[in-house]
């Protein structure tokens, strides 16, 4: 059963069926099949500020770059965030929370959704969103490890989220496998998972461990229809982006996503986090990437 977040007056009636669970929430109604929703949300906004993140766990020195993330995310104000390797340990203080609530608590976002991905006996890491409106309806889209592949050796998923701006956005952040095998089978389980859910226009978040240029991510951007329009491309070609690692970046990894191409305007495209503080830490091994898409109609 997967359940949802929902912090609002609108009267709701979702149904959703999934093939995970538990899920993490900060407050749950259960959905039990497809959506309803039955209220009205009136007019779209005119745009919407997305901020992706890789938060690297607990790696490095959490406690401190905890407060380096949250701080990013004031400075920034996003209204929706999607984050990845968010960690959950058995513990006390910032070391035993869920990574998402701690963020949520501390950046002063009231909507937050996780959903596990891998589980080993000391820890759960999955992905999450942050959310400054409520968050009326949720799915998610398991992508199990394949023990006959070296290189895909933890489960992974992505997680949809539709979140109560004007009539709805909806809203997906995942993290693929280190192998390039599964990754080209994920994301034609993602593309087809998320036109199922609905025919609305889709924003897509992530580290999806692959370069602009690789098979999945070409995928994505030439042969699904609608295809998926790469935020930073559009504006800044094919220079820069690199994402990973944070201290010195090569790698373009990390996306914000869209589609269809005519769904959303970028206004603006960037690089996050890519400032250490006085003792040298980054927020994550991995530079955050944030836009703003304005409403093409």
């Amino acid at each position: 059963m997967v359940k949802a977040i929902c912090h609002s007056p609108l009267a709701i009636r979702c149904r959703f069926t999934s093939r995970q669970s538990p899920i993490a929430s900060r407050q749950s109604l259960p959905f039990t099949g497809e959506v309803a929703l039955d209220f009205s949300l009136g007019d779209l906004p005119v745009r919407v500020k997305v901020l992706t993140l890789n938060i690297w766990g607990l790696s490095g020195n959490w406690e401190r770059r905890c407060h380096l993330i949250a701080k990013l995310l004031k400075q920034e104000q996003p209204d929706i965030v999607g984050l990845q390797e968010v960690c959950y340990l058995r513990g006390s203080g910032l070391v035993g929370e869920n990574q998402a609530v701690i963020l949520a608590r501390i950046a002063g976002y009231p909507f937050w959704h996780f959903v596990p991905a891998h589980r080993s006996e000391t820890k759960t890491i999955g992905q999450a969103v942050l959310s400054r409106c409520p968050i009326t309806a949720v799915d998610i889209l398991p992508f199990p490890s394949d023990p006959s592949d070296p290189k895909d050796t933890e489960d992974r998923v992505a997680l949809w989220v539709r979140v109560a701006l004007g009539r709805g956005i909806e809203f997906c952040v995942t993290h693929l496998s280190l192998s390039r095998k599964a990754r080209e089978r994920s994301v034609r389980e993602l593309v087809a998972w998320l036109w199922r859910i609905s025919d609305a226009p889709k924003i897509l978040v992530g580290d999806l461990n692959d370069e602009p240029n690789s098979p999945p991510i070409q995928f994505l951007l030439t042969e699904t229809n609608p295809p998926f329009v790469d935020a930073w491309q559009s504006v800044n070609g094919a220079e820069g982006g690199y994402t990973f690692p944070s201290h010195n970046p090569k790698h373009r990894i990390d996306y914000v996503l869209f589609s269809p191409p005519d769904a959303f305007v970028v206004e603006e495209v960037r690089l996050v986090g890519d400032v250490p503080d006085a003792g040298g830490i980054y927020p994550s091994d991995h530079l955050g990437l944030v836009a703003t898409l304005k409403f093409a109609k």
